[in-house]
């Protein structure tokens, strides 16, 4: 099929490729071939529309290939829904290119623009596209803020990945010079990328795995997502603000849980607090906690019902990519935190902490009389 295919306006308004990744996937089907069919549907006038693959067509173009189709069959929302589906999910979107994404289709005007089919169904609500794309609200307004105010540079940076929405859309509200902002802000991005990430152990990590039986979810994920759970939730998707930490169809989650310390992520109080909370709703089976030792704590305090390991010595965490520290942890540097550290069981049985940490630090447990 060499004639140009117009894209479905929805599939338009998702993040396209980067230069570098087109010219990339452009010399892959020159060497190899077209790897994977592109998607079309024909509409109730019609017209036949690119679904999925506008990458490959464009490839296809530049090397006057033709471009290998398959045809889909439904109404126009289950086109809609096929969209969403095959270019955010499939793609493995971060969050944020996932927020862009959905802002993108959240700010259509709702009952058409200009150049859509006339029988297109509207654009879906923020909540509707927050479900659909696997995020928050919250995330989705950013995103449509980002698509709103910013340049293209840093709408660019955002899709590829180089720049969080959160960021992005935290300095367009905090001033009014929006674009000026934004370009400052990516700028800024572009000449330092530091971040502040710091991983668990990986025997730690193993040990947890053993204790819990599986990890489902990591709600307090380091960009590397470098625990082996089924989902993990970074500091863009904004664990804290989402209804449940249930698993996505709805059972109960076991989870792993090493929340920012500082209070510039809101401080150990407010995670250790949700997870109980969850546990008490039964949203969660049982979450493994791995926290900084401070006994006068509110928040530890309020733990004091569950087994707690406390760990002997420090431990020694690994400096993430972006960190400043990484530099000299890969000269062979290493150093052990500044503070002690407890693992705090909810939902979990004295005996388990015991039986997979006891080598390593001591198990406690509340003094509850009679027992």
């Amino acid at each position: 099929m060499n004639a140009q295919i117009p894209s479905h306006p929805f599939a338009d308004l998702l993040p396209t490729m980067v230069d570098k990744e087109l010219d990339a996937l452009t010399e892959d089907i020159a060497a190899h071939g077209q790897r994977e069919q592109a998607t079309v549907w024909t509409d109730s006038e019609s017209v036949t529309w690119l679904l999925d693959g506008r990458h490959r067509a464009e490839a296809a173009r530049r090397i006057g290939a033709e471009l290998r189709v398959t045809r889909f069959e439904g109404s126009e929302a289950d086109a809609r829904a096929l969209v969403m589906s095959l270019n955010v999910h499939r793609r493995h979107l971060s969050a944020s290119q996932r927020a862009l994404a959905a802002g993108a289709l959240a700010r259509r005007r709702r009952g058409g623009t200009s150049g859509v089919p006339a029988g297109m169904p509207v654009a879906p609500t923020q909540a509707e596209a927050a479900r659909t794309a696997g995020i928050s609200e919250r995330l989705v307004r950013d995103g449509a803020a980002v698509i709103s105010h910013a340049d293209e540079a840093v709408i660019q940076a955002v899709a590829s990945g180089d720049l969080s929405v959160t960021a992005a859309a935290a300095t367009i509200r905090a001033r009014r010079t929006d674009r000026q902002a934004a370009a400052a802000l990516y700028l800024s991005h572009r000449r330092s990328s530091a971040s502040d990430s710091w991983l668990t152990p990986p025997w730690i990590i193993d040990r947890a795995v053993a204790c819990l039986g599986v990890i489902n979810g990591d709600v307090a994920a380091a960009p590397e997502r470098n625990v082996p759970a089924d989902w993990h939730l970074t500091a863009e998707d904004d664990a804290l603000s989402l209804p449940d930490w249930a698993n996505g169809d709805g059972t109960p989650s076991r989870l792993w849980v090493n929340p920012p310390y500082g209070s510039a992520g809101r401080g150990p109080g407010d995670w250790t607090r949700r997870a109980v909370r969850e546990w008490e709703a039964g949203t969660v089976a049982a979450a493994l906690l791995l926290l900084p030792a401070r006994p006068g704590a509110h928040w530890q305090q309020e733990l004091a019902r569950f087994a707690r390991l406390e760990f002997r010595g420090h431990l020694t965490f690994e400096p993430g990519e972006g960190n400043p520290a990484r530099a000299r942890w890969e000269t062979g540097a290493r150093s052990e935190a500044p503070f002690a550290s407890i693992l705090v069981g909810v939902g979990i049985q004295p005996s388990q902490l015991h039986a997979h940490f006891s080598d390593v630090g001591v198990v406690f447990t509340a003094y509850s009389p009679g027992a």
